[in-house]
């Protein structure tokens, strides 16, 4: 069954301690690092992803939408909250798709649950994505180590005797 994630995106930000204080700092960096961490992080759960970020006191009167890698980025357009393009997304997904949905609004949990959709809160899903970086990061470390070659993998054991012992003269 394909899963789809949706999610809030300033709710995520604010969720997590690190993209809130970059936010407060440079708040269009803060969204850049949450695009890639999701991105990664759907890449390795293999899921589609659609990240919203509402533009409900921004000056574009347009919605925008863009693929950014693995995901979908959706700006909302003026005076249209993330919580209504979600509530209006999860109830046009067909029944068939594992969709769930991150946010931190307890009213769209409520619809989202409804609607027979899955609700993740925010800290779950920051907690999960810090335990797939670190397994990916592990695995990676674990298989470099695995994949590394050396001169001696490629020589026959008297040739490797021969250098072993060039190499106690000096």
């Amino acid at each position: 069954m394909k899963t789809i994630l949706i999610v809030d995106g300033y709710n995520v930000i604010h969720g997590s301690e690190d993209l809130k204080r970059l936010s407060e700092i440079q708040l269009e960096e803060a969204r850049i690092k949450l695009i890639n961490d999701l991105n990664g992080y759907s890449g390795f759960k293999g899921w589609e992803t659609i990240l919203v970020f509402d533009a409900y006191q921004q000056q574009s009167l347009e919605k925008r939408e863009e693929l950014v890698g693995r995901i979908k980025v959706v700006f909302t357009k003026k005076n249209k909250t993330a919580d209504s393009y979600i509530e209006k997304l999860v109830y046009s997904l067909p029944k068939a798709y594992n969709v769930q949905v991150v946010t931190s609004d307890f009213t769209l949990q409520q619809m989202v649950m409804a609607s027979g959709a899955e609700r993740v809160p925010v800290r779950e899903l920051i907690q999960d994505m810090d335990a797939v970086l670190k397994k990916f990061r592990d695995d990676k470390k674990k298989n470099g180590q695995k994949q590394g070659l050396k001169l001696s993998d490629f020589m026959d054991a008297d040739t490797l005797d021969q250098f072993n012992k060039m190499r106690v003269k000096e």
